[in-house]
C-alpha cells in the first residue's frame, strides 16, 4: 500500500476511535512498542501558530531542540488548546503526519537521518514505523522540509565544572543583557538584595543560643511573612486548621523552630522578586512543585538512616527553593524571558537546562546557587541546587544534593508522583530503597487538596 494509503487508514481509524490492535492489517503491521525507538529515531511534533492564526505541525527528532529564532512571532499552542483539540481529534497522542490534523507538516531534515524512523499513532502505547523514503515520500505528500533543530549533545550544559560558574554567569550577562543590566550586574552580579528578615534569619541560624522568641521577634516583624507563615501552620496538611493565632503557636504547636527558620527564609527570599506572569509555569504551577517538592524532601530525609541523615529543615529549604533559579532569570534576563518561554513551550520534551544553556549560557542552577552563595545561604543548600541534575555527584554535601535530585525525578512534569527509574549508586549513598521512597510518596498523594492551598497560599503573596 503507498504511504498515502497508509496515513488515510490512520485519518480513518482515529475518527473512529478504532483500537491500535484493531487497525487495518497494511497499519497494523507498522505497530511497534514505544521503546523500541531510540531518541534518534523518534520524530516528536508541536503545533506553533503565528499572530494570524496560521498553525504549522513542526516535526523534528526526540534528541533535538526546536530552535524558535527561526520562527519569529510564532509560538506552541497553550497546552488547554492542544488538549481541546486533541479531544475534538479523538487523539491521544500527535503524529507528525500530513492529513491528521487540518495544518501543514514541516518537517526537520534531521528526521531523515536514520533508515527507520517512528512516529506517533495517536495512541500513546503505540509508534508506527516507517523507513526514511518512506516518510521523505510522506513528507512530500502534504508538507516541506526545513533545517530548524539543534541536537541536545551540542549544548551540554555545565554539571559539574563548579568553578566555572562565575566566569560563564558573567559572560552571559555581558553577552545578552542591555547596557543598563550590564552595568548593574557585570562586577558582582548583583540583583535586588536579600530582604531584611531574610537577612535577619541567615543571621539568627549562626547563632547556637538562638530561641523561638527571637525567631518570632523576626518574622513578626515583617506582617506579610508573619501572615504567610501563620496561614501555612494553620493548613489542613498540619492537622490544626484555624487553630494557630500567632508565630509562637506555629513554632511550638506546629511547624517546630527548625522548619519555622528555614520556610520563613525560603519564603523571604522572593520577596525582592517578582513572578513571571509568562510562561508554563505561572503562579501557582511555581508555587505547587516547590510546595510539593519541600514536603516530599521532607518526608524522604525521616526515611534516611540516621548516621547518614542530613538536617531535614535544610532539605525542606532546598525543596522550597530548589527551582529560585527561574525567577532570578525572569528578572536579570527580561528581554529574553518571553522567547525562553516560547522555546519551553515549543519543546515540552527537552530539559529547561539545555534551553537555558543555548539561549544563556548557564543554567538556572548555576546562577541560583551563585547568588545564594552570596546571600550567604547554607553551604547545603547551595549544592543542593547546584548539584540538582547531577546523579554521580559525592563531593560536599552529597546527601542533600542527593536526596534534591532524587525528588526533582519523583515528581513529573504533571505534578504527579511517580517512581521511576533510580540510580542504585545514588541510593545507596542515601542509604534509601525504592520501597520506601514508594510509600513517602504514597503518603503525600493522600494530601492533593492541602497542597493545592498551600500553593495557592504562596500565588497570593507572590503577586
Amino acid at each position: 500500500m503507498s504511504t498515502e494509503g497508509i496515513t488515510k487508514q490512520l485519518s480513518d481509524c482515529i475518527k473512529r476511535a478504532t483500537q491500535p490492535t484493531d487497525f487495518p492489517e497494511d497499519l497494523k503491521k507498522r505497530l511497534v512498542p514505544r521503546n523500541r525507538a531510540t531518541p534518534r529515531q523518534l520524530i516528536r511534533s508541536t503545533i506553533l501558530e503565528g499572530k494570524e492564526g496560521t498553525r504549522h505541525i513542526l516535526a523534528f527528532p526526540a534528541h533535538c531542540l526546536l530552535d524558535m529564532k527561526l520562527y519569529e512571532g510564532y509560538r506552541a499552542i497553550t497546552p488547554e488548546a492542544k488538549q481541546s483539540l486533541m479531544k475534538r481529534k479523538k487523539l491521544q497522542s500527535v503524529p507528525a503526519l500530513p492529513g491528521i490534523l487540518d495544518y501543514q507538516l514541516i518537517a526537520d531534515q534531521r528526521c531523515l537521518d536514520n533508515d527507520l524512523l517512528y512516529t506517533e499513532s495517536g495512541h500513546p502505547q503505540w509508534l508506527l514505523e516507517f523507513t526514511k523514503e518512506e516518510y521523505l515520500d510522506i513528507i512530500h505528500q502534504g508538507g516541506r522540509i526545513e533545517a530548524f533543530s539543534i541536537p541536545l549533545v551540542s549544548i551540554r550544559p555545565n554539571l559539574t565544572a563548579v568553578d566555572q560558574d562565575e566566569l560563564e554567569i558573567k559572560a552571559a550577562i555581558e553577552t545578552i543583557t542591555s547596557r543598563r543590566i550590564r552595568t548593574r550586574l557585570a562586577e558582582s552580579i548583583e540583583i535586588p538584595p536579600l530582604p531584611l528578615s531574610a537577612h535577619n534569619i541567615i543571621q539568627l541560624r549562626d547563632d547556637e543560643d538562638a530561641d523561638s522568641d527571637e525567631l518570632a521577634s523576626i518574622i513578626e516583624a515583617d506582617p506579610s511573612l508573619a501572615s504567610q507563615v501563620i496561614s501555612w501552620a494553620n493548613s489542613p496538611y498540619y492537622g490544626l486548621p484555624g487553630q494557630i493565632r500567632s508565630i509562637q503557636d506555629a513554632v511550638i504547636r506546629v511547624l517546630g523552630f527548625d522548619l519555622t527558620m528555614n520556610l520563613s527564609l525560603g519564603l523571604s527570599m522572593s520577596k525582592n522578586l517578582k513572578m513571571p506572569g509568562d510562561g508554563i509555569f505561572g503562579y501557582h504551577n511555581y508555587w505547587r512543585e516547590a510546595v510539593l517538592k519541600a514536603l516530599l524532601m521532607e518526608k524522604l530525609v525521616k526515611k534516611i538512616p540516621k548516621e547518614k541523615r542530613p538536617f531535614a529543615g535544610l532539605c525542606y529549604l532546598s525543596g522550597l527553593v530548589h527551582n529560585f533559579g527561574y525567577l532570578i532569570i525572569a528578572e536579570i534576563f527580561p528581554p529574553y524571558f518571553s522567547q525562553y518561554c516560547r522555546y519551553q513551550e515549543a519543546n515540552p520534551h527537552v530539559p529547561a537546562m539545555y534551553i537555558e544553556r543555548f539561549l544563556f549560557g548557564i543554567t538556572r542552577e548555576q546562577i541560583a546557587s551563585f547568588l545564594f552563595h552570596s546571600w550567604g545561604l547554607p553551604e547545603e543548600i547551595c549544592s543542593a541546587v547546584r548539584h540538582l541534575h547531577n546523579a554521580s555527584y559525592e563531593g560536599l554535601h552529597h546527601s542533600y544534593a542527593n536526596l534534591l535530585y532524587t525528588v526533582n525525578q519523583l515528581v513529573q512534569p504533571d505534578g504527579e508522583l511517580k517512581v521511576g527509574k533510580l540510580p542504585g549508586p545514588l541510593l545507596n549513598r542515601l542509604g534509601l530503597e525504592r520501597e520506601t521512597i514508594q510509600q513517602a510518596v504514597d503518603s503525600l498523594a493522600d494530601f492533593t487538596e492541602e497542597l493545592g492551598s498551600l500553593a495557592e497560599l504562596l500565588e497570593k503573596a507572590g503577586k
